[in-house]
């Protein structure tokens, strides 16, 4: 089974203490239903010392972020945001713009085609749960379950797994799970 196979995307990060107060970089592992590993997420580049501690706070979600999707280290998806609160960016592994991902509040993600057109949203191409602790191999992880509509057709279908991987970029978050506290500020 490959990414672009799956139906059902079991979305991994580790949750440690560690991962929940001091994560600063992106990290996320892909898998089919059965558990088998189908791509892994992390960040492009590098931070730089001022990205990383704002990253350390309240402000991860309106820092940059560039996502690169591979399976078996060959890029299927490039999934980007600027700082700030921009739309996130959907590219195809040639470059090519696929889509947007916007926020759409209240934990809602619209699907935007390469010319800004709205296709679907999130609930519209795919169930999604999010946030259910479990263990994997002997450690904590915080699983997200995608469940893809049957003969979701691209761009949504592309445009949903990056929306589902990049769920708390996408609606503000970034890597700090404990968002919302004394120092994110609404701008």
């Amino acid at each position: 089974m490959t990414l672009p196979g799956a139906h059902t995307l079991l979305l991994e990060q580790p949750w440690t203490a560690r991962s929940l107060f001091l994560r600063t970089r992106f990290r996320m592992d892909v898998r089919d239903e059965r558990g088998t590993p189908l791509a892994t997420v992390a960040e492009r580049a590098g931070l730089g010392p001022l990205r990383g501690l704002l990253r350390a706070t309240g402000f991860s979600g309106r820092t940059g972020f560039d996502l690169v999707v591979a399976d078996r280290g060959r890029p299927v998806l490039r999934v980007t945001k600027g700082a700030g609160r921009p739309p996130v960016q959907v590219f195809a592994p040639d470059g090519a713009l696929i889509g947007s991902v916007r926020n759409e509040g209240r934990g809602a993600a619209g699907l935007y085609d390469a010319n800004g057109g709205r296709l679907a949203s999130l609930g519209d191409a795919a169930g999604f749960t999010t946030r259910r602790i479990t263990e994997r191999e002997g450690r904590k992880v915080r699983r997200d379950t995608l469940r893809l509509r049957p003969g979701t057709p691209e761009p949504v279908r592309s445009l949903a797994i990056a929306a589902a991987i990049a769920h708390d970029v996408v609606r503000g978050v970034g890597t700090n799970h404990a968002s919302g506290g004394p120092i994110d500020l609404p701008f």
